[in-house]
């Protein structure tokens, strides 16, 4: 097992930490989905649980050299991807505070947040953890697990957004129209 590969596994091991030491109150560590969740947080879960299976398993696959890569550069560059991701995750979670929720609901009294990173994108938190997820599938330097983290994570994201952007928009109308206009769902420039 390399050093990146450890190190990776730290890294997401820090991720479950912060993630539970930024839910404040009792509506944002709730696991009960509401109606506007639409499955969404139960897709993510399960994209995330294999994604993590796929990279506790890169070892062994790496072994056996099916998909392993043999540059190192790779791992480190997944490394500060990963770094990148929590980063991200974590100043988004900062700046949505009390309305950092594990399903989607919008909670009494929530307004729609437009400070950065807010401001720029819409869903910063996740494109912080889908950087997390690339930025493992490549410091495990194992193609097949990264290509598995890049599906998974970009086709779970975009069911959330997805419904995550209706449940907004039924409920600031006119309001969140027109903070779409002004910002992109993932990344700038792009999408």
């Amino acid at each position: 097992m390399t050093i990146t590969i450890v190190l990776a596994y730290i890294l997401i091991l820090c991720y479950f930490v912060m993630e539970r030491s930024l839910r404040k109150g009792k509506q944002a560590l709730n696991l009960k989905p509401g109606v506007a969740d639409a499955g969404s947080s139960q897709v993510l879960w399960v994209s995330g649980i294999i994604s993590i299976l796929l990279v506790i398993s890169a070892p062994i696959l790496n072994a056996y050299q099916i998909g392993g890569v043999s540059y190192t550069t790779i791992g480190w560059l997944g490394l500060i991807a990963m770094l990148s991701g929590l980063a991200m995750r974590y100043w988004a979670a900062k700046t949505l505070g009390e309305f950092y929720t594990r399903t989607l609901q919008v909670i009494e009294g929530q307004k729609i947040v437009n400070r950065a990173p807010y401001n720029i994108i819409r869903h910063p938190g996740y494109l912080g953890t889908l950087l997390l997820e690339i930025g493992a599938g490549l410091a495990v330097t194992n193609w097949i697990v990264l290509l598995a983290a890049v599906v998974f994570g970009i086709t779970s994201r975009a069911y959330r957004i997805s419904v995550e952007e209706k449940m907004l928009e039924a409920s600031f109308g006119g309001e969140y129209k027109m903070y779409l206009d002004k910002t992109w769902k993932l990344v700038p420039f792009l999408y």
